[in-house]
């Protein structure tokens, strides 16, 4: 009866075990939104259709992101960057848009209101569902650039560096600009765990 009684207490202990280390795992992505909100702060930007996005909870907390940094008067390495997503765009077929966002954070939010950014977007021929120009005043644009170290008071002098990121389970990466498309887009795959 002893076996029997201690057996039984022991199938206890390790499904009660069991069930605390799942609801810690289940907890685990929120607990990380929180921190990427404590982070980042959830500021609102305005996309190139004049559609207000909390930066986490939005944006960060929905997908996968690939984040680069633009202006619209920029007349060579924005439009080139822009060129070469594309190509990664369409490499990554279905899992775009499902599975993998692009945000291109304004870093000239002075002059760089939504109408610019669907000028710009539609130019490159990225107004696409998926792929969001994003802008906000100026204090917010410094704050959330600043934490991705991408912030400059001169837009000239942006950094061209893409970050691709998992909100969900706090893992960032940073991408060489001149890394060829394929090489980008099996490092957003594995981001998604591809």
């Amino acid at each position: 009866m002893k076996k029997v009684t201690l057996s039984l207490v022991l199938i206890l202990v390790s499904l009660i075990s069991t069930t605390i280390q799942a609801s810690a795992t289940n907890a685990q992505p929120e607990n990380r939104l929180e921190r990427a909100r404590n982070y980042f702060g959830d500021d609102l930007l305005i996309d190139q259709n004049g559609v207000s996005h909390r930066f986490v909870s939005d944006l960060l907390s929905q997908h996968v992101v690939l984040i680069n940094v633009i202006f619209t008067h920029c007349q060579d390495a924005c439009p080139m960057q822009t060129q070469k997503l594309q190509a990664v765009r369409k490499q990554l077929g279905k899992h775009f848009a499902s599975h993998i966002a692009f945000l291109s954070l304004s870093v000239d939010p002075k002059r760089d209101d939504s109408t610019a950014l669907k000028a710009f977007a539609e130019k490159q021929q990225a107004n696409v569902p998926g792929w969001l120009f994003l802008t906000a005043d100026e204090t917010t644009m410094a704050k959330i650039l600043g934490r991705l170290n991408q912030w400059t008071d001169d837009p000239n002098n942006h950094s061209t560096l893409l970050i691709a990121g998992n909100a969900r389970n706090a893992h960032w990466v940073k991408l060489r600009p001149d890394s060829p498309p394929e090489r980008i887009v099996a490092d957003l795959l594995r981001l998604i765990g591809q």
